[in-house]
């Protein structure tokens, strides 16, 4: 059957030595590749050989729509080193019988491979099969996930997750209340009373630093508590106006983690840190556009450098923004955003790193509209695109291989609390319409198929 197979080997009844029993009876399969000419791709393409269950497979699945319309041709090579007497395929597309490798085989469905040993009685069957993406990998599915507390209502939310539990913290009938989830377990809410916790508290600027958790009041007084539930009183040496969010060490510089803010230093706004030992370290005045309320963030590493980021929000002139700021030391902040490639402008936008993107969802536009959009960027904030579906179908296409749509039961909406779970998804918490409406009391998750691969739901 040619020199593919190696099928028979005229010398093996030779004097030159003897062929045992096993050799004789090996007909098993010991590489196995395709080849075709319409799909180039096809060629680096790497088969796994289970020989117990007898199965030959790709284990990275090509790409989505990738669609093999002609035959290809099999190269085989084998276990016995003599060959084997003959092989046979069957294609699942047609039920032809194929029993010779020069000719090509049809792979759209999988295919039986039937292999004699040189002895003619030893048989090795397999089903070979070429697997491709069934979806698109880069496509995020969303599902209501469930109602967080039925029967409840809640003026305001803020949701994050601390020491392996979500610590949910709300408004309910002006009081301010706590409740806590397993995070395996997020269908099963339990109240805890809380203790020194201050009346006007700022729910939006609550953060965590190492293992704290802080927030402020409308007079900006600091708070701190490391269960969640006692809180007291910090003193600090000046009046936090806005926790901007929580920046981790960093082993090149040396610095500690740090609380990063707004002060209000004798009537002028700057940059401030607070470390764990609530020492606090001024910085930069705070430029006239800089967001200090509404605004998403969240914390990354780049370049082994861990930066803090926020999105979207209001100035101290209840202007709204249409950008994104970062920080290396939480005392200077640079705008990253391009003018040209911005998200619209909007307060109580939900950011988030995923999968090496950052993105944002929803928020409340100038006109008060909620917004249900997400916007991403591939360039660490500095070019913002929205998610269209740019599939072209006239020209079966991809213009761009990013496709993110929102659920058309999701409504729009902005202070969401946003965390990406162990399983990568991405859970959004409540959510409002507007600054004056109650909280939308449920959970929607979503997950970029590519995400999800090799993980259970």
């Amino acid at each position: 059957m040619g020199s593919l197979l190696s099928l028979m080997t005229s010398c093996l009844s030779g004097n030159n030595y003897d062929a045992d029993d096993w050799t004789l009876s090996n007909a098993q399969i010991a590489s196995f590749s395709l080849a075709s000419e319409s799909v180039d791709a096809l060629q680096n393409v790497v088969f796994t050989i289970d020989q117990i269950n007898g199965l030959i497979f790709n284990q990275d699945s090509m790409p989505f729509r990738t669609v093999l319309e002609d035959k290809v041709i099999a190269t085989v090579g084998f276990d016995n080193p003599y060959g084997v007497r003959s092989i046979m395929f069957i294609e699942g597309a047609t039920g032809d019988t194929v029993q010779s490798v020069s000719d090509s085989i049809n792979f759209s469905e999988p295919v039986m491979i039937t292999v004699t040993a040189y002895d003619g009685i030893s048989l090795k069957m397999y089903e070979a099969k070429v697997n491709i993406h069934q979806v698109n990998p880069d496509t995020m599915i969303w599902e209501k996930y469930a109602d967080i507390l039925p029967g409840k209502t809640f003026q305001d939310m803020k949701v994050l997750k601390y020491n392996d539990f979500y610590y949910m913290y709300v408004v309910e009938n002006s009081v301010y209340q706590l409740y806590r989830a397993d995070v395996p377990d997020i269908s099963n809410w339990e109240k805890f009373e809380l203790t020194g916790f201050p009346a006007k508290a700022l729910l939006s600027q609550i953060s965590t630093l190492d293992n704290n958790i802080f927030l402020i009041t409308e007079s900006g007084d600091l708070y701190v508590s490391a269960d969640g539930q006692d809180w007291s009183q910090v003193t600090i040496d000046f009046p936090m106006k806005t926790i901007l969010g929580y920046l981790p060490a960093s082993s090149i510089t040396g610095r500690n983690d740090v609380l990063c803010g707004v002060a209000d230093v004798d009537n002028n706004l700057r940059f401030i840190t607070v470390d764990n030992q609530f020492v606090c370290t001024l910085g930069q005045t705070v430029p006239a556009d800089f967001p200090l309320s509404g605004f998403g963030e969240f914390h990354y590493e780049t370049m082994n450098y861990p930066r803090l980021v926020i999105a979207s929000g209001r100035d101290s002139k209840n202007n709204y923004s249409n950008k994104m700021w970062a920080t290396m030391d939480g005392r200077d902040w640079a705008s990253l955003t391009h003018p040209d490639f911005s998200f619209s402008f909007r307060e109580g936008t939900s950011a988030f790193l995923y999968g090496g993107t950052f993105f944002i969802i929803g928020g409340i536009d100038e006109t008060k509209i909620p917004l249900k959009d997400i916007c991403f960027s591939i360039d660490q904030g500095i070019t913002w695109f929205d998610t269209y579906n740019v599939y072209n179908e006239e020209e079966e296409e991809d213009e761009t291989r990013y496709y993110f749509p929102m659920s058309e039961e999701f409504e729009g909406r902005g202070f969401m609390s946003v965390i990406v779970d162990d399983d990568n998804y991405v859970m959004l918490f409540g959510g409002k319409a507007g600054n004056n409406t109650n909280v939308l009391n449920e959970i929607w998750r979503g997950r970029i198929n590519r995400m999800g691969f090799g993980k259970e739901r």
